[in-house]
C-alpha cells in the first residue's frame, strides 16, 4: 500500500477557516469539545468517523474531502494494492493504533460514498462506539470481525457480510486477541 498520509486537521482548520466559522461554533453545533477540536486542527490527535460526520455538516461538506481532499468528475478505478492510505481514525492508544483505512474512491468527485479496505489489529481494550448518520456495508476479507451493533454482538467470518444503519451506536474489530482482520466497508453519508 502507498504510505501517503492525509492531514484531516489540516482540512477541517482551512474549510473553517475559509467559511469563518469558528471553533466555538462548531462546537455548539456538534456538541465536540473545543479542546479537542483545537487538538484536531493542529493534527494532534485524529476524530471517528462520526467525529468527521457532524463536522463536515456544520461546515457543509461532504464527510470524505477531509480524508481525500482531492476531487475529479472522472469514474474511479482502484485496487486494494494501491489505495491511499489515511490517517487512523480512532486511536484508543497511542503506541498502538488498530485500525489503519486505505481509500478506495479518493479521486471521485462530490461521492455519498466513501470505500475503504481496513486493516484491524488485534484489540484487547475498551471498545469505542461510533454513531453518525448513513448506513454501513462491510466485507470481511480476513480474519474474524467483531461487529457491536445496539444491544447484539455477530461475529463474521471472511466472506460473510454486515450491512446495518449507523446511527446505532457500533463497534467494528477484529473478533481475535492475537490476530487481524481486514475488511472492505462502503459508508454511504446522506448529503
Amino acid at each position: 500500500m502507498d504510505k501517503i498520509e492525509t492531514k484531516i486537521g489540516d482540512r477541517i482548520k482551512s474549510v473553517r477557516k475559509a467559511k469563518q466559522i469558528s471553533v466555538g461554533d462548531v462546537k455548539d453545533k456538534t456538541g465536540i469539545d473545543d479542546a479537542f477540536l483545537k487538538r484536531l486542527e493542529n493534527d494532534n490527535f485524529t476524530p471517528t468517523i462520526g467525529d468527521i460526520d457532524k463536522i463536515s455538516k456544520v461546515l457543509g461538506i461532504r464527510p470524505g474531502t477531509f480524508l481525500d481532499g482531492e476531487e475529479d468528475l472522472k469514474p474511479v478505478i482502484s485496487s486494494v494494492n494501491t489505495g491511499r492510505r489515511i490517517p487512523t481514525l480512532r486511536k484508543l492508544r497511542e503506541e498502538s493504533p488498530f485500525m489503519h483505512f486505505y481509500s478506495l474512491c479518493y479521486d471521485k468527485k462530490n461521492r455519498q460514498m466513501d470505500a475503504y479496505m481496513i486493516e484491524m489489529e488485534p484489540y484487547n481494550g475498551p471498545k469505542s462506539h461510533s454513531s453518525h448518520e448513513g448506513e454501513e456495508f462491510i466485507f470481511v476479507m480476513e480474519g474474524k470481525v467483531e461487529v457491536q451493533y445496539g444491544k447484539k454482538t455477530y461475529i463474521l467470518k471472511p466472506g460473510e457480510t454486515i450491512y446495518y444503519d449507523s446511527i446505532v451506536p457500533h463497534y467494528v474489530g477484529s473478533a481475535y486477541k492475537t490476530k487481524p482482520a481486514k475488511v472492505l466497508t462502503v459508508i454511504y453519508f446522506p448529503a
